[in-house]
């Protein structure tokens, strides 16, 4: 019935592409092709990776002599910035691949040798490269991970991460502004505690896995701190029926067919069901969470360079009452101390529940971070209300 309408079938792509395929009244189709931009992304971190402990599978001693050579030094900090490079940018043109390719069912197939690839052949590779487990545990890890990939496609999770992506993404040049505003005082507080030793030495009592449990710790509170006033938001703009100030956004969309000067009449106001509330908090939430994240990034990088520069090896050892010892993150060696590393991570993730509560609740920030997400909900929120007036009515 509704399949063959391609304005539907255009107007349901735009709730998609905004992160808010639960407004959508179809379920989503093609799966296989859908999820092999989250696969590629995965298996590209594998490839470098792996290449990096190849590069890097020998003792401290030889590592800290081969990073003198300023050749192998650039080479191997080249392959670190492609773990954080190369895997989006291959998922982004395998995603605008899939996007023209998506209506098309002989493209199915294609995903399903992808996938396959990926959960049966990969970890044959990595076992005789020498880089990955048992093959038999890594197939079932892959499997897993592709199977919960598509159980989150199948209930719209790609595009809602794909947008808040996006956005975070537009919205990094404005973190030159937060930082120009907001950091001089943040950093009086941080740098301040960077150069104290209790922090060194209770930084470095701690294992990496403790660390990540602290850094998760501050990252649960900034969730919980986020939801509380989102959920403010989203009740708000379910308990307003929805405005025409939203139709001029509406123009150059796939509803500028329905906009008039009104808002379409002969459909009630139709609440938000409980799946879309929390659609559109998952949206919010993961739009703010992704622009902590990048700025937790950024700060962890200026500490690590800034340590790495000001803190000698000798005043390490005085802080922290030991020998430095060569760095590792996620198992590959970097060639920072690993002290360093440790009050790095907490100084970022401390940074990032700062950002969090800076953005969400000082009205200088939030005009420039939060307010748009709510337009957008809002203008969403329009849209739907055209889309059940139009399509529901008919079914």
């Amino acid at each position: 019935m509704h399949v063959e309408d391609p304005q539907r079938r255009a107007a349901e792509q735009w709730f998609r592409r905004r992160g808010l395929p639960t407004m959508v009244r179809n379920r989503p189709t093609q799966l296989l092709l859908r999820i092999i931009p989250a696969v590629v992304f995965l298996a590209t971190i594998d490839v470098v990776t792996d290449i990096l402990l190849l590069v890097d599978g020998q003792t401290d001693a030889e590592f800290e002599q081969m990073m003198e050579n300023d050749l192998y030094a650039a080479a191997y900090l080249g392959l670190l910035l492609s773990v954080v490079v190369l895997p989006p940018i291959t998922a982004w043109l395998t995603m605008r691949w899939v996007r023209k390719r998506t209506g098309t069912s002989k493209y199915n197939v294609f995903g399903g040798i992808v996938v396959a690839l990926y959960v049966l052949a990969w970890p044959v590779i990595e076992h005789l490269a020498g880089t990955g487990q048992a093959i038999l545990p890594n197939l079932l890890i892959n499997g897993c991970v592709v199977a919960l990939i598509y159980s989150a496609a199948s209930v719209g999770g790609g595009s809602i991460a794909g947008w808040a992506v996006r956005s975070a993404l537009r919205q990094v040049r404005l973190l030159g502004t937060f930082t120009s505003r907001a950091l001089p005082l943040l950093l009086l507080f941080t740098i301040f505690g960077f150069f104290t030793a209790e922090i060194w030495q209770a930084g470095t009592a701690l294992t990496r896995a403790q660390m990540w449990m602290v850094a998760g710790f501050f990252a649960v509170l900034s969730v919980l701190f986020m939801a509380a006033n989102l959920s403010d938001e989203i009740r708000e703009l379910n308990t307003v029926r929805p405005s025409p100030h939203g139709l001029e956004k509406l123009r150059d969309s796939p509803f500028h067919p329905f906009v008039g000067d009104h808002l379409p009449t002969g459909e009630p106001h139709v609440p938000l069901r409980p799946v879309e509330r929390a659609n559109m908090m998952l949206v919010l939430l993961l739009t703010q969470a992704f622009q902590a994240l990048v700025f937790a990034v950024l700060m962890f990088a200026f500490f690590v360079s800034f340590g790495s520069l000001a803190v000698r090896p000798q005043v390490m050892k005085a802080w922290s009452a030991h020998d430095p010892s060569t760095g590792t993150l996620f198992g590959i060696q970097i060639p920072v101390p690993n002290e360093l590393l440790q009050v790095s991570i907490f100084l970022a993730a401390f940074s990032a529940l700062y950002f969090v509560a800076s953005t969400t609740s000082d009205a200088r920030y939030r005009q420039s971070y939060f307010d748009p997400l709510v337009d957008h909900m809002a203008v969403s929120l329009t849209a739907r209300h055209i889309y059940l007036t139009r399509w529901r009515a008919r079914e």
